[in-house]
């Protein structure tokens, strides 16, 4: 699958850069794939699957799926 890290969640990707690539042999709850790769739950507020904002604790994704993780964003 690829996962899109936007702000500064890409600082989370040992393979440096917005995207990352993984291989699953099955589909897998996405709260714990990015437990398993190091990304901090509570460091994502938006995540899109396949085009569609979805729930993060709620979705299964595999291989076939194209994942968009995004941080608050603040200012001032």
């Amino acid at each position: 699958m690829r996962i899109y890290l936007g702000g500064h969640l890409d600082y989370y990707n040992p393979q440096q850069g917005s995207w990352m690539d993984i291989e699953q042999d099955q589909p897998i709850h996405l709260r714990e794939l990015l437990d398993n790769i190091g990304i901090p739950l509570a460091e994502v507020q938006i995540t899109v699957i396949n085009g569609n904002v979805e729930e993060l604790h709620e979705s299964m994704v595999s291989n076939l799926d194209v994942v968009k993780l995004f941080s608050a964003v603040g200012g001032g």
